[in-house]
């Protein structure tokens, strides 16, 4: 039998985890998706800075949202038939930093946030949570043993 593992998934990192396993991020203006495949006990997090690349890309990976939901799809071996028993989570997308004037391509978060909705509206896969913007941190934690996720606000130190 497996013990239990905690597992922080960083920036730019895909997990998957199962049976005892506690998946967690802190997200600021990156994004997390998190995947639950309750009826398989298979639940995934990936932890996304940007919301594509520059240019295309090949291969798998977290940095890009683009390119981290191929991969979470990959990683919990998902293929399209079994995307009607899979829910998603989104959070994170908050603007961290205080801008004069907004960037004229957009705050990086709201991208981010964006694109996730966007390619999982594509998928076929149910979103049942979303906690994005603002000016607050999250943390997402998703308890494998109890098929639950959580979202919480990480509040600023006030000044």
């Amino acid at each position: 039998m497996r013990d239990r593992e905690d597992i922080q998934v960083r920036m730019c990192e895909v997990r998957v985890g199962r049976g005892d396993d506690v998946l967690h991020a802190i997200l600021g203006s990156c994004v997390g998706i998190g995947l639950l495949w309750r009826q398989r006990g298979l639940y995934g997090l990936a932890h996304c800075l940007l919301p594509e690349p520059p240019q295309p890309v090949e291969g798998h990976g977290a940095k890009y949202v683009t390119t981290a939901l191929p991969t979470l799809l990959s990683m919990m071996q998902l293929d399209r038939s079994h995307h009607g028993e899979v829910e998603a989570v989104i959070a994170g997308g908050a603007c961290m930093v205080q801008h004069a004037t907004p960037p004229r391509h957009g705050l990086i978060g709201e991208q981010n946030a964006s694109m996730a909705r966007r390619l999982l509206a594509q998928t076929g896969i149910h979103v049942v949570h979303v906690d994005v913007g603002g000016e607050n941190g999250r943390q997402i934690v998703i308890d494998c043993a109890q098929h639950h996720y959580a979202v919480r606000i990480i509040g600023r130190p006030v000044a």
